[in-house]
């Protein structure tokens, strides 16, 4: 008889959920409580237009791509635990790739203006090239379409060996071609965000140059898209008619993962933040302030307490980081935490008492693209193979075997599973 891997998952019993349930619904209550006085809504505004809608933009398309990211990385590392992740965090990817494209075009042709002070100079003020209109829209659709157009063409590929026409393929050799398109996905990702970070971040604040922020942008993505895939599992349970491939053994593997990005993040937000502190130079230190001191504040913490603290103490126990109902809390408090560090490289250069509730409006819209980007996920997880098969029985031989340590089901439920599929 064939064993369901969802079967395999290991739930905390009832004790355990409810420790779980109120630690963070008094961790959350807490918070809420410490930055009412920045949430609550303000009478007097001076709003950036669309901005907090343009953070949920930017935020979701960072998210989205990590899956390709993740699946190159891991792929190029040889992660064979990584696999059963690979074709829902690809599809998510391709999901927001026309999202993406249009959202930006918008950005340019409606908002650029209010947001780019730098499109404005004074008639005597003499700019870089660089600074223009055109050179802004050319460098932001070449990173988009370069990284979205190769990330195309590796999911294309790692697609097709599962899909009927196809059964002439090769596995070996597709293998081959993902590892190779692996790398330069990685470089695309990296061009693409690093465009991003300059424009819709750094630039953002006058006569502010640093090396080192557009690493603590896109890592930020990586942090929070790793953090994602461990909701998969539970997405997948609900909305798929496949039966579940994640065990024990993958989510402990992730959660593994998340602690060594978790700590790289640190170490990116502080190699950012020393510099400036160090450095104190007025133009710099002048936006690091307003987040960290005054109406801000409560935000930062928030921020630093969602990306470090909490995650820091939780991934020690291995209750948490074994149970799927907690991780995908822990990774959507993370994911909370990284918007509102992109919120923080916005919001604060425009005015130093702006108010979320003030933005109602914004964050229905920031909703609607949420909601309209995991609907498109769901279809695409129901229409095309959830998992890639034919990857997951390229596994070397004594992979299964360890699996199975932790997660028995998990050789029968996998060649079961694929043969039917085939």
């Amino acid at each position: 008889m064939k064993a369901k891997l969802s079967s395999g998952i290991v739930h905390s019993n009832s004790t355990n959920r409810r420790s779980v349930f109120a630690s963070c619904f008094g961790l959350g209550l807490i918070g809420l409580l410490a930055a009412a006085p920045a949430y609550a809504a303000s009478e007097e505004v001076a709003r950036p237009e669309y901005a907090v809608l343009i953070v949920s933009f930017l935020f979701l398309m960072g998210v989205s791509q990590v899956g390709v990211v993740f699946s190159a990385v891991t792929r190029l590392s040889g992660a064979d635990w990584a696999k059963p992740y690979y074709r829902v965090a690809e599809l998510s990817t391709m999901a927001f790739a026309p999202f993406a494209i249009v959202g930006f075009l918008l950005i340019y042709v409606f908002g650029r203006d209010g947001l780019f002070y730098w499109l404005s100079p004074a008639p005597d003020e003499h700019l870089s090239a660089w600074l223009s209109s055109g050179w802004l829209l050319f460098r932001n659709l070449l990173g988009l379409s370069l990284f979205y157009g190769l990330s195309g063409v590796y999911v294309w590929k790692s697609l097709r060996p599962d899909l009927a026409q196809a059964d002439n393929l090769d596995p070996r050799e597709v293998q081959s071609q993902l590892y190779f398109l692996s790398l330069w996905v990685l470089v695309a990702f990296v061009l693409c965000n690093t465009f991003l970070a300059w424009d819709f971040a750094m630039m953002l604040i006058p006569h502010w140059h640093s090396s080192v922020f557009p690493i603590h942008y896109w890592f930020g993505n990586v942090y929070a898209g790793t953090a994602a895939l461990l909701a998969i599992p539970a997405v997948l349970g609900r909305f798929s008619a496949t039966e579940s491939l994640f065990g024990t053994f993958e989510i402990r593997s992730l959660s593994k993962v998340l602690s060594g990005f978790m700590l790289f993040w640190l170490y990116f937000m502080w190699a950012q933040f020393f510099v400036m502190w160090f450095g104190n130079l007025p133009r710099e230190t002048d936006a690091l302030f307003r987040q960290m001191y005054g109406h801000y504040a409560p935000f930062y913490w928030t921020m630093i307490a969602g990306c470090f603290f909490i995650p820091f103490v939780c991934l020690i126990f291995t209750s948490i980081n074994r149970s799927l109902l907690a991780m995908s809390v822990l990774a959507i408090g993370i994911n909370l935490a990284i918007w509102i560090n992109k919120y923080l490289m916005v919001i604060p250069v425009y005015s130093t008492d702006e108010r979320l509730l003030d933005y109602t409006g914004e964050l229905g819209l920031s909703f609607l693209l949420l909601v309209s980007f995991l609907a498109v996920v769901v279809v695409l997880s129901r229409r095309l193979p959830t998992y890639a098969y034919w990857e997951i029985n390229l596994q070397s031989t004594p992979a299964p075997e360890e699996a199975a340590q932790e997660d028995p089901a998990l050789v029968d439920g996998v060649l079961g599973h694929s043969s039917n599929h085939a």
